[in-house]
């Protein structure tokens, strides 16, 4: 019998910094764009202007998080600061078919330098919404063993679903 899977949320999540720390207070993540970079194409044979992707080349890649009050953690993390980041979620769906719930892991490696740090508002009774913007050159993201993409703009490395698209780039510019 054919199975009818749904994803539905994120049964639930942790981030760890640098291979070790738990990122307690960590209240969400938000994820960079994969925004190809682009160059404007015009001239003979195109009626009007292109703006075409560069393959294997990516915009500027920024991850957010968010934490619910200052901690250790997030007030050492200011402009300039190299860091690695670990989350790991569950993707819970609910399979029709076998009238059940299942569930995966979802995988993402940042790395990259943090841009800026906001400790958020001071205000009795509520969160301060404390920001943290990292810019990201490395990201690798798997849901169970599938690797889905990694780029690496510094290691000249573009993979996605395991086709890698600057592989004979590199060949072609001697590297």
């Amino acid at each position: 019998m054919a199975t009818n899977v749904i994803p539905e949320a994120i049964n639930d999540m942790r981030v760890y910094l640098n291979g070790a720390d738990d990122m307690i207070g960590c209240k969400e993540m938000k994820l960079p764009e994969l925004s190809g970079l682009t160059a404007d194409i015009e001239g003979i044979g195109i009626a009007g202007k292109i703006s075409a992707p560069i393959e294997g080349h990516f915009d500027s890649m920024e991850a957010e998080l968010t934490w619910q009050l200052p901690t250790r953690t997030s007030t050492r993390l200011v402009a300039g600061t190299t860091t690695s980041l670990d989350a790991y979620a569950d993707l819970q769906s609910y399979d029709g078919g076998q009238s059940e719930y299942a569930h995966e892991c979802y995988h993402v490696v940042l790395r990259g330098r943090v841009k800026s740090h906001d400790p958020g508002t001071l205000k009795a009774g509520e969160a301060m919404e404390s920001k943290t913007t990292i810019e990201v050159h490395y990201i690798k993201i798997s849901i169970g063993s599938k690797e889905l993409c990694e780029i690496d703009k510094y290691g000249y490395k573009a993979v996605v679903n395991g086709v890698d698209l600057l592989a004979e780039v590199r060949k072609n510019i001697g590297m």
